[in-house]
Order: C-alpha cells, then structure tokens, then sequence
C-alpha cells in the first residue's frame, strides 16, 4: 500500500503527459489531412479545368467559319491526339443531341479506331447543357461507370460562332467523358506517402455520396456509397451546399474510431474526407505509456523485492498446486505435487490427486469405448455403432418399415478365378475389392449390409433416412466401376488377374432391423426389394447396373436409363420393367 502512495505523484504526472500528447498528436495529424485533402482538391480543379481549356480550343475551331471544314477536322483532330487528358471528343449539335464522337489512343490507352470508355450520351442532360451556356461557359454531369476503372465525368463547353463575323451564341457543343485516372493516382500516392496505414482512407464523394476516388481502387470503381463512412453519417445521404470544412473524432465504416477531416470543394459540389484509425495517430502514446509505466515500476519495485521475499515461503505451496491445475489441464494426470502442510493446502493437494486419478480412469475408459466403437463399426453401419454405444438402439429382435434402395455387386466368374490362384490371393484380392466397395459405399451415404462370398450388399435409406437414397445408391454404382478400373491395373500387374462386376439395384418398401436369435442377430433388411436387387445382380451382364422401375423413378432425371422391358425373373410370378444405367 506504502509503494502504491509513493508512486501516485509519478501517475499523475504521466497522465498529463499522455494527454497533452495526444492533443499534440491530433492536432498534427488534421493538419495533414487538410493539407492532403487541399491538394486532392486542387487535382481536381487542375483535371477539369486543363480538359475545359482542351475543350474550349477545340470549340473555337470548330466554330471558326473562316477555316475549310478539312482544316477545321484536321486540327481538331490534332488537338484530341495530343491531350493527355482525352480519349475522344464528343460533338453535339444545338439541340444537345450526339453528332460524332472522334475517338484516339489519347489518355486510356485504348486502339486507334475505338474507345473502351463509356459511350457519350446521345442527348445532353438540360443541366449540363443549360451550365455550358451560363457565365461559366462549363457543363459538367454526374459520375459514371464501367465497373472496371476509375469513374468518368461528361465535361460540355459550347461551341460559339467566330467572334470576328458573328457573335450570335452558341451553335453546338463539345464534350468528353473525362476519367479521374489522375485523381484516384494522386489520392493512392498521398495516403501511400502520408497517411502511412493500410486501414487510412483518403477518397473523394459527389453530392449524392457517391464514391469517385478512393484508397480502395475498387471503391471508386463501382461508384460504392459512402454514407457509413464516419465524417459523411450526419449529411442525411447529400452534401450540404454551403462551404464545409470539419475535423472530429468519428467512428469508421467497420467500427473503428478514426480520426478525420472533411472539406468540400467550391467548384463542384463534391467532398474530399481523409481518415486515419486513432491507434495509429495515437501509436506513440504507447512509448509514453511505458516511460510512465516504468517510473512507477521502478518506484515500487524495492517494496514488491522485499514483499517478494517475504511471501515466498508462504506462496510455494500455492505454485505447486497452480503447476499441478496446469498439468491436469494439459491432460498429464500422473503428475503430483509436494505439499506437505496439514492445511487446507493440503487438503486441497489431496483432492486435485484423487481428481487426477479419476480423470486418467476416465480416459482410459474413453479410450476403450473409441475402440470399441471402431470394432463395432467393421460390423455395423456408423449411424447404428453411435445409437448401439449411446444405448439408443433396441437391441431386441425385430424392426421397422421404411422404404430403402438395395444393391448386390458381385464378382463375375469369380469361382473360376479363384481355382487358378492361391488361396491366400485369391482372399488378397477379394479384400482389397471389398474394402474399395465398402468405401464407395460409405462415401455415398449408405450402409453395407454384408458380404456374400464374392457379393456385397449395400442399403441406403436406413437406418438413416434418406430421401435421395436410389440417386446415392447408382452414383455409388457407378463409381464401383470406374475405381474397379483403376484397381484392375494394379492387379493385373500383381496378380495377372482382373476383376468385372456385375451390380442389381432395386427400390421398396422393407423391414429394417434386427433379425436372428436373441443370442445371435444381424442387423438387415428383409423384403422383396432384396430378393429383386440379388436377382438383378444375377442376370447382370459384366460391368452393367440393372435397375428396376421403382429405383429409375426414385432416382430422378440425373441418369440415362435404356429402357430393357419386361423380364421374368427367377422365383416371381410376376415379371420386372427393368432398366440399364448408361455409364
């Protein structure tokens, strides 16, 4: 308590520091800003007024009766091929209405003979046209777009008889749609070079806060609003008409506080805003904050050395039990800790011990149920392993009713096979097929029901249900064959053999459940939709996917079927409309 008096004078003292820095700081940093902003403005004024003057040039020529029309053409041109500014020239006639555009490389680099800008408009806007006729002898409209660059501007002098033979008015107009290439160059290199953070913003709105430059090019680009922007919230979605000039503290478009400055222009009714994150106008608070931060330190740490000493001896048995929290956090149940003391340090030494011994109990049994889960899950479909490990599932005999698809894939020939191998191959191989059928199978949703020989039999539908269930079961049909393919070539250069499969799929109502006896039972399905699947499968030719009607119906309009008739099929009275699935 002693050291926390003695250091107070020193806290006081670094706040007043700290504050009379900040003030510092912010003072600074608006000083920037208006200069920036100043110098954005004056880019802007330069922009248009050096295309007005380009402008104006062209006009008189044009106007200048006492020129050939091929003289008057052919300067004009001229003058459009070396602006810097231009890529074409629109003319209109007295009406506003578009007359011609002359097109050049110009400013925007586009071929000779076109012109990747936004087209004139075929009529002028009564504003910008009344504007070009008024006292300023400049019209200018708003902002457009192509979404790709810098946003362009339609700039509008009239064109005017020579004033030596007739001083009537204007018989015309010319216009160009001016980009702010220039203006959006000359925001990015002044935040670049000032403003010195990714996360500052300089950019200029137009009267509808639009945005027509930007830090972020693709801002700009799109005319993004800026309404959310912090120093434009209170203008109610427009620029006021008189003169502004403002610097505040705001809140950024992504809730960040910025420091920021505004000022609208007086030749157009646009603004210029430059913002800057308070943390980085304020970052080298930081190094005062840690002189104040060290005198205070350096003022109490005598006092906290001797406290320090002193409360050692009394606080190892608290380290020791925060370092044994620690371990048992990072799961490292075997580690004890020394306390001796027959205190409630003791006591609680005791109690973290015997939670360690039952935590590592609990793992173990965790451990054992994982594997037990995994066992179960060479035998069970996964969605079953968890309801049978939660207790969920009714272990009796008996089941359900649901409408499923079955499918029986079966190797061909492969009795025949199996006589000219080894055993321990032919097993190999017959392994290996089923642990690519079981994965295909499982990859698709569905649930392998068992394994027949040299026939694996698949469901979907249960015990999950699906209601894409006959889709799942063909697109796993068929992937069965085309990774039997791949699967082929690896045997074929172990083995010498290779493998075709021929797959039945049938669609219907069955029972789903437990069936055997109470001391051995298989968790199946059973319903005549197996007995047709397994008969398909039979009657398959190799590497072809037979269907029944019910399965092409269910499966929607995502597979081509060819369309086999009706067929007798071994143990039913009646016979099947059955399909082939075209690969």
């Amino acid at each position: 308590m002693s050291a926390l008096v003695a250091s107070a004078p020193v806290v006081v003292l670094g706040v007043a520091l700290v504050e009379i820095d900040a003030r510092a700081l912010r003072d600074a940093y608006r000083e920037i800003e208006l200069a920036i902003v100043g110098d954005v403005a004056r880019t802007i004024d330069t922009e248009i007024g050096a295309t007005e003057d380009t402008l104006s040039a062209i006009a008189s020529t044009l106007g200048d009766r006492e020129a050939s029309q091929d003289d008057r053409l052919r300067i004009v041109t001229t003058l459009v091929a070396g602006a810097r500014r231009l890529d074409h020239v629109a003319v209109f006639d007295r009406s506003g209405a578009l007359v011609d555009v002359i097109r050049t490389s110009g400013a925007s680099g586009a071929p000779e003979g076109r012109i990747d800008v936004p087209r004139p408009p075929e009529r002028l806007p009564e504003a910008v046209r009344l504007a070009a006729d008024g006292e300023s002898g400049l019209g200018v409209g708003e902002a457009v777009t192509d979404g790709r660059r810098a946003p362009r501007l339609l700039v509008v002098v009239p064109v005017r008889r020579h004033p030596a033979t007739d001083r009537i008015g204007s018989t015309g107009y010319v216009g160009s749609m001016l980009s702010l290439d220039a203006v959006q160059a000359r925001v990015e290199r002044l935040a670049e070079a000032h403003l010195g953070d990714p996360s500052s913003a300089l950019f200029v709105v137009d009267s509808e806060l639009r945005t027509l430059a930007h830090t972020d090019p693709e801002r700009s680009a799109v005319l993004a609003s800026a309404r959310d922007e912090g120093m434009l919230r209170g203008f109610g979605g427009r620029l006021p008409r008189e003169r502004v000039i403002a610097a505040s503290e705001a809140v950024g478009r992504d809730g960040e506080p910025v420091l920021g400055s505004l000022v609208t222009l007086d030749s157009r009714p646009w603004a210029v805003v430059a913002s800057v994150p308070t943390r980085v106008a304020y970052a080298s608070l930081g190094r005062v904050r840690l002189a104040v931060l060290a005198g205070v330190v350096g003022s109490i740490v005598l006092a906290v050395l001797a406290a320090w000493l002193v409360s050692r001896r009394l606080t190892a048995p608290v380290r020791a039990l925060a370092v044994l929290a620690k371990d048992i956090a990072e799961r490292r149940f075997d580690a004890r800790a020394d306390v001796r003391s027959r205190d409630e340090l003791g006591q609680l030494a005791d109690a973290l011990h015997d939670a360690a011994g039952d935590l590592a109990a609990s793992e173990r049994r965790i451990r054992e149920e994982a594997a037990i889960r995994q066992d179960l899950g060479r035998y069970l479909p996964a969605p079953l392993v968890e309801k049978v490990v939660a207790r969920e599932q009714d272990m009796g005999l008996g089941g359900r009713r649901c409408t499923i698809t079955v499918l029986f894939a079966d190797v061909v020939a492969f009795t025949p096979l199996a006589e000219k191998l080894e055993p321990e191959r032919a097993v190999a191989i017959l392994n290996e097929l089923f642990t690519l059928l079981t994965e295909v199978v499982f990859r698709h949703g569905g649930m392998v029901d068992k394994f027949v020989g040299d026939c694996v039999m698949a469901v979907w539908g249960a015990p999950e249900e699906c209601d894409d269930h006959a889709e799942r079961a063909l697109l796993a049909a068929e992937d069965m064959l085309r990774w039997l393919e791949t699967a082929n070539a690896t045997w074929e250069s172990r083995f010498g053999v290779s493998l075709q499969l021929a797959i039945g799929v049938s669609s219907g109502a069955a029972v789903v459940g437990n069936v055997g006896s109470e001391s051995r039972m298989e968790y199946t399905a059973i319903g005549d939709v197996v007995n047709v699947a397994a008969r398909l499968e039979s009657i398959a030719r190799p590497q072809q996917i037979l269907v029944t009607e019910a399965t092409k119906v269910a499966a929607g309009d995502r597979f081509t079927f060819v369309d086999l008739g009706l067929r007798a099929l071994a143990g039913r009275v009646e016979p099947v409309h059955l399909f082939e699935v075209e690969p």
